[in-house]
């Protein structure tokens, strides 16, 4: 069987997102699902039929199926049926909060929710951005994701990426100030417009983002593709990896340009997350890790430890 993404990546690092309407359980496990990264069933007020959702999601997570769950923010009581069913599932992977405003929503559903299992908090108002570092910073946060299309009708403004540059620098921020990936875009609503999806991927990533919510399986290769190291960068990581022998002292110059301990950072950065959604990549990281391990022991220089690539 080809091996696939939903199986491979962690959620931390998880690139696509493809939100599936919960009253269509007829979608949760096709082929074409499990391209992406981060399956999410979605129980919140986007889906028509919402009891045989309910139905649908709790019998895919406690019949063998793994995935995350969309709630609404204004169902994360004791009471609520839909948080009572989901969180009963051994399948549920996490939950996105929808409409996530203040820590104090996030505090009420971690209570309910096992140990292992996180939250994506949704931001997707002017209130919620504004809280933006204390959402990222709460207990059981995994990542931010921005509620683009809410957002803009809130504010009344265009759909332009200029509109709301400050909401999605401001994610960016809050994100890396409480140690979290990059946030995870919107969804990109036309779906027959790959240029606009291009369009769109090209502008987040650009900004630090490291994921999107899509709306349709047509959407992850591109959206996968824009979130891994593009070739040209993966090799002049590589060149200046080689430059240096896995030293951190900078003493060379790579492509007419000195490099420093910054450089062979990021350097480092880029060849990890290449590894992280491509086997073959992987094991060439290996490989040369372990070649640099060699090198430095021989040397008699301890080897640096790995640095985990997070945004």
């Amino acid at each position: 069987m080809k091996e696939t993404n939903v199986d491979r990546i962690e959620d931390v690092d998880a690139r696509t997102w493809l939100l599936v309407p919960g009253d269509h359980p007829d979608r949760f496990g096709t082929p074409a699902v499990r391209e992406a990264d981060a399956l999410v069933l979605d129980l919140s007020s986007a889906v028509d039929d919402k009891e045989r959702a309910l139905y649908a999601v709790t019998r895919h997570l406690c019949g063998g199926g793994t995935a995350w769950v969309r709630v609404n923010g204004s169902d994360i009581d004791l009471s609520s049926e839909s948080i009572r069913a989901v969180v009963a599932g051994p399948g549920l992977q996490g939950i996105i909060l929808s409409r996530t405003e203040s820590v104090d929503q996030v505090a009420v559903l971690k209570a309910q929710l096992r140990a292992d299992v996180m939250i994506v908090a949704l931001l997707e108002t002017a209130a919620g951005i504004e809280n933006a570092g204390r959402i990222a910073a709460a207990h059981g946060i995994l990542r931010l994701a921005f509620g683009s299309s809410d957002l803009r009708h809130e504010l009344g403004v265009m759909d332009e990426a200029a509109a709301l540059l400050y909401a999605r620098s401001r994610l960016v921020i809050a994100s890396r100030a409480a140690g979290l990936p990059g946030p995870i875009d919107g969804p990109s609503v036309d779906l027959n417009d790959m240029v606009a999806l291009g369009e769109d991927l090209r502008h987040v990533v650009g900004l630090g983002f490291t994921g999107k919510l899509c709306l349709h399986p047509r959407q992850l290769r591109m959206t996968n593709t824009a979130f891994a190291p593009p070739p040209s960068t993966l090799a002049w990581a590589r060149r200046v990896l080689a430059a240096t022998g896995g030293s951190d002292t900078p003493a060379v110059r790579v492509d007419g340009k000195v490099v420093d301990w910054e450089t062979i950072e990021a350097a480092r950065c880029i060849v990890a997350r290449a590894a992280l959604f491509d086997p073959t990549e992987a094991r060439r990281e290996s490989a040369e890790a372990r070649a640099r391990r060699a090198w430095s022991h021989q040397d008699g220089v301890s080897p640096k430890p790995t640095w985990r690539f997070e945004s």
